[in-house]
């Protein structure tokens, strides 16, 4: 797999820049970093969680779990090599951040009814707050979020809420990743 950038066609390599924030030779670079991370012959294994997790620019970032769960493979669990580049595209530092708010949503959203309940806002906090809060106080600001008077829903956060909830600068930190590629 370490020569994937090398034998894409002309036509996937320009296709994978329109939909990436990366440039040809940026993506060459990322997929070689791919094939040293999954040693297969034609990157079939995919790369699992823990070396993901591995990667010093997302050492330490609690929320990098979901991320690679929102990227990788529903059977096998890896990351394969498209989705490693689509991940880091989105992690990249020039992604709008309206698609980083939406995604973040998203990938909270875990029942796809376009609200977050008590369940899916109690695992962001625990994510963000864990270990310096208990489960009971993450469980308390949990509640008292959910149950403000101006939510549409009580009980419940839509994404225009959540872009209010969620500072911009908080999507950003835990959203942005800027790969070494030299």
């Amino acid at each position: 797999m370490g020569n994937q950038g090398s034998v894409l066609s002309e036509e996937k390599l320009q296709e994978l820049e329109k939909a990436t924030n990366f440039s040809a030779k940026e993506i060459t670079k990322i997929l070689k970093r791919y094939g040293a991370l999954d040693n297969s012959p034609n990157g079939e294994e995919g790369i699992p969680i823990t070396k993901f997790l591995n990667i010093p620019e997302v050492v330490g970032n609690p929320i990098m779990p979901c991320v690679f769960a929102k990227f990788s493979d529903l059977q096998g669990g890896n990351l394969g090599p498209e989705p490693f580049l689509l991940l880091f595209s989105m992690l990249h530092p020039d992604q709008p951040m309206d698609k980083k708010q939406k995604f973040a949503f998203d990938m909270l959203d875990v029942d796809s009814q376009e609200q977050l309940g008590f369940e899916e806002l109690f695992s962001l906090y625990k994510l963000l707050y864990s270990p310096a809060l208990s489960d009971q106080k993450i469980s308390h600001l949990t509640a008292q979020v959910l149950f403000r008077d101006d939510l549409a829903t009580p009980g419940y956060i839509n994404f225009d809420e959540f872009c209010q909830l969620v500072p911009v600068s908080e999507i950003k930190s835990r959203l942005t990743v800027q790969l070494q590629l030299s």
